[in-house]
C-alpha cells in the first residue's frame, strides 16, 4: 500500500487538533500531503429524509462486496504538482483540466486515491439537507450572490463582485466557515461555485444512463451499467423517460429540482440517491444537458452562476475531451 494512514507527524496532528479529527491529512505515493475530511458510513435512514431513498448503507459506502468504514474527501479542490491532485488551501484550484486528465492526476496518487464520485457528492449533499444547512460558495465574482458581505480571496487579485470579468476563481478555502459542507473551518470547501467539478461514476450516452451502482472507482468504464433512463431532448425540454431518447446535439437546461419525468417513467432509486433524478428533496442549481454523444458530469456550479449554482447543479453537455477555465475538481481516497 502506497499510502500511510495512521502514522502520526507534526502536520496531520496539527490538523486534527484543528478539527476535532473531522479532517486528517494523507500522503501519497510521492509523499505530497492533501488534506482530507472524513465522512463516516451512514444509512439512508439515519438522514430522516423522504422514504423515497429506501433503507441500508448509503452508496457512496459501498464497493463491490464490500462497507467502506469512512471515506476521506479533499478539503479543497485540487490543485495538479508533479502530475498529482493536492488538496490544500490557499492554491488555485487547476482548470483547463479534461475529465481524463483530472482522473489520472488523483489515481497517480497510488492504491485508494480516486477523483470525488457521484456517489460520495450525492451522499454529502444528502448530509447537509439532513443537517439543515445548505453551504452557499463563490457564485458571484468572488463572493456569494445571496450573501454579498461572503467573500474570498480572488486568485486574481480582482474586487469580489465587482471585476466581472475574467477567471474570478478563489484561492482554495478562503471563503468562510458558511461555504463548508458543515459550517466549519474543519469542512468540506467550495462545494458550491468557484469552479464546476468533474465526477466520476456516470456518463450519458447518445442521453442513456450509464453508473457505477456503487462506489467502485476502479470498475473499468466498460462494465458501468446502462441503465433504462433516458434523459431525452423533447422539445428542447430536457425529460427523463424509459425508452431511447431524442438525441439533438444543443445545449438545454432546466431547474435541478423540476426536471420532467415522462408519463408513465419508471423511477430509478438509484438514480434518485445519485441526485439525478429529482426525488422529494429540494436541491438548488440547474440541469444542463446535451444528449449527443458521450458527456460526463459536472457539479456545483462556478463563480458567475448565482443561483443556478448549488449542491444540484449537474452539467452533462461536455465531452471527456473538454477542458476550459471554469472547471476543476477534487481528490478523494477510501480502502
Amino acid at each position: 500500500m502506497s499510502i500511510i494512514i495512521a502514522s502520526p507527524d507534526s502536520l496531520r496532528t496539527q490538523v486534527e487538533a484543528a478539527t476535532g479529527g473531522a479532517a486528517t491529512v494523507l500522503y501519497d505515493d510521492q509523499g505530497y500531503p492533501s488534506l482530507m475530511h472524513i465522512i463516516p458510513k451512514f444509512r439512508y435512514e439515519d438522514l430522516g429524509l423522504d422514504a423515497t431513498f429506501g433503507t441500508g448503507v448509503a452508496t457512496a459506502f459501498l464497493k463491490g462486496n464490500s462497507e467502506l468504514s469512512e471515506i476521506f474527501i479533499g478539503q479543497y479542490q485540487a490543485q495538479i504538482h508533479d502530475g498529482r491532485a493536492v488538496s490544500l488551501p490557499g492554491r488555485d484550484p487547476s482548470t483547463y483540466v479534461n475529465y481524463d486528465q483530472a482522473r489520472d492526476a488523483c489515481t497517480a496518487k497510488g492504491t485508494g486515491w480516486h477523483m470525488m464520485s457521484m456517489h460520495e457528492w450525492a451522499a454529502i449533499a444528502l448530509w447537509c439537507h439532513a443537517q439543515g444547512f445548505i453551504p452557499r460558495g463563490n457564485t458571484d465574482w468572488g463572493r456569494a450572490h445571496d450573501a454579498t458581505h461572503e467573500m474570498g480571496r480572488r486568485q486574481d487579485g480582482g474586487t469580489a463582485g465587482v471585476n466581472d470579468n475574467g477567471a474570478a476563481r478563489i484561492l482554495a478555502g478562503s471563503g468562510p466557515a458558511s461555504w463548508r459542507h458543515d459550517n466549519s473551518m474543519g469542512g468540506i470547501a467550495d462545494l458550491v461555485g468557484n469552479v464546476w467539478e468533474w465526477q466520476h461514476g456516470m456518463k450519458l450516452v447518445d442521453g442513456q444512463i450509464l453508473v457505477t451502482e456503487d462506489n467502485s472507482w476502479d470498475l473499468a468504464e466498460t462494465d458501468w451499467t446502462a441503465l433504462d433512463q433516458y434523459i431525452s431532448n423533447e422539445a428542447d425540454v430536457p425529460t427523463l423517460q424509459n425508452t431511447a431518447a431524442t438525441v439533438t446535439d444543443a445545449g438545454i437546461s432546466t431547474t435541478w429540482d423540476t426536471l420532467t419525468k415522462a408519463s408513465g417513467y419508471t423511477e430509478s432509486q438509484l438514480l434518485q440517491r445519485l441526485l439525478i433524478s429529482p426525488a422529494d428533496v429540494s436541491m438548488q442549481g440547474r440541469l444542463y444537458v446535451n444528449t449527443s454523444g458521450e458527456r460526463m458530469p459536472r457539479r456545483g456550479g462556478y463563480w458567475a452562476d448565482g443561483s443556478y449554482a448549488g449542491l444540484g447543479a449537474l452539467d452533462l453537455t461536455n465531452a471527456r475531451s473538454y477542458a476550459y477555465s471554469i472547471i476543476g475538481f477534487r481528490p478523494a481516497f477510501a480502502l
